[in-house]
């Protein structure tokens, strides 16, 4: 069966589970623990079947201005909003005792509330694609979205699908039908409690075309879990969902595979991104320099090595330190060392968390090659500039000997994306969002480097 409303499709019966799912699990565990939930439309009952699934929650607010679409949901769609299955429900998701039902215009409601401590909030309605302008729709009003984010806790996020996934021929979004939805996202950009936005999208819903979503988090630590592994996923599904009443899985479509399809986000939403005006900075750096020359050490084959490793005397100390040369000249721009900087290793806040604490318990001998794997992570890691993602990188490579200066006119060594004019990186940015581990590990020549030269790395080299 199809749900339409007004005029548009919203839901298609047989392939629902796979566009809820995608809707509200990656904005649900991007969140550590939410508890309040407020979803925004929603009258087919699927998004509170999905959101009740988590056994963290222990209040659901649902506002939806249409009673009889609920009314319709329960004789017409009961397989969307059927709970019988999940433990601690009841057999029709409505009747739930953590749900309250508000029929109400989203927008009245949030004029008559101050809510401020909103878990996670989820838009679930019609997406406008058209060229002729919408002002009523919530995408226009950035007096309403303001609100939704004041509603949300500190460490709040909101959750939407943002209609059809553009493709690399699409114009500037500004200038298309996706003009409504460039404009809801520029109002998430320019309010300063949004600190971290996410774009992915799904092919399997059962639309003509792959639908859009996007996740926005007031914490920008949400980067921590939205850029978990595998299995980090799976089993944060598996501890806070769980199975159903006979044992199955509760989720059919997404698992720790599906986030990590949904992390990095099609070459199309980079391609249109950078069609923005002025041309954001990131853009210049979607790959690597086809005109820049590289330069590797290969310990194995001096001859063919542009580096070699010497010995000399600190000028300070007067001791002997290791340093890292070029053996040929080296333009400014060139990438020093790339294969051994993309074996770069990553390693979690959380892992090294654990491992300084396994260091620590009583009664369990020293482990030295434990304690000198953390020393080497401490002198020779440095945290990713995405901010919050609680990622580290460790150069195992040459890399690793270059000497660091606290002299800037010394060093001649810089990272491939320089800082941001702005600091940080942007909330919004599929650039960054496809290109972070590139972004966090290579390196490039800041000036002209001669033969015989000294490579010296800064002090700060990685800062945010």
């Amino acid at each position: 069966r199809l749900l339409f409303l007004d005029g548009a499709l919203l839901a298609i019966a047989d392939s629902d589970a796979e566009f809820h799912e995608s809707l509200v699990h990656p904005g649900m565990f991007a969140h550590p623990s939410p508890k309040n939930v407020a979803i925004l439309g929603g009258g087919d009952g699927a998004t509170l079947r999905e959101v009740l699934r988590h056994r963290s929650v222990e209040k659901v607010t649902m506002i939806e201005k249409d009673a009889k679409l609920v009314e319709l949901a329960r004789v017409h769609l009961p397989k969307m909003c059927n709970c019988s299955e999940i433990v601690g429900s009841t057999e029709v998701c409505f009747d739930d005792a953590r749900v309250e039902l508000v029929y109400q215009q989203p927008k009245d409601y949030f004029a008559l509330n101050n809510l401020t401590d909103i878990d996670f909030l989820v838009l679930d309605g019609t997406v406008p694609e058209t060229d002729r302008e919408v002002p009523e729709h919530w995408f226009n009003d950035k007096k309403f979205v303001d609100a939704m984010i004041d509603s949300l806790s500190e460490n709040g996020v909101l959750a939407t699908q943002v209609g059809t996934a553009p493709t690399i021929l699409d114009p500037r979004a500004d200038l298309s039908v996706f003009r409504h939805r460039e404009r809801f996202i520029n109002s998430l950009e320019a309010n300063p409690k949004i600190k971290s936005i996410f774009i992915y999208e799904e092919a399997h819903c059962g639309f003509y075309e792959p639908k859009a979503f996007l996740v926005a988090c007031r914490d920008v630590t949400c980067r921590r879990h939205w850029y978990a592994e595998t299995d980090e996923i799976d089993y944060a599904i598996y501890d806070r969902i769980g199975g159903l009443k006979d044992g199955k899985p509760s989720l059919v479509h997404y698992d720790g595979a599906t986030q990590r399809s949904f992390q990095a986000p099609p070459r199309a939403w980079e391609t249109v991104y950078c069609r923005r005006e002025p041309e954001p900075f990131e853009c210049a750096y979607r790959g690597l320099d086809k005109n820049a020359e590289l330069f590797e050490f290969d310990p194995e084959n001096e001859e063919e090595s542009s580096f070699e490793i010497r010995m000399s005397k600190n000028k300070e100390t007067g001791e002997e330190e290791v340093g890292v040369y070029a053996k040929v000249d080296m333009p400014e721009g060139s990438y020093l060392m790339p294969t051994h900087l993309a074996a770069s290793f990553e390693v979690s806040d959380d892992s090294m968390e654990n491992v300084h604490a396994n260091t620590q318990i009583e009664g369990v001998d020293k482990a030295t090659v434990i304690e000198d794997f953390i020393d080497f992570i401490d002198t020779h890691g440095h945290p990713s500039i995405q901010e919050g993602s609680g990622k580290n990188y460790v150069e195992v490579g040459g890399s690793f000997m270059m000497r660091i200066s606290e002299d800037p006119e010394e060093a001649n060594v810089r990272r491939w994306i320089p800082s941001h004019p702005d600091g940080g990186r942007p909330k919004f940015s599929p650039v960054y969002d496809r290109h972070r581990h590139s972004f966090d590990v290579f390196l490039v020549a800041s000036r002209d480097i001669k033969a015989g030269e000294e490579v010296v790395k800064p002090v700060g080299l990685w800062d945010i």
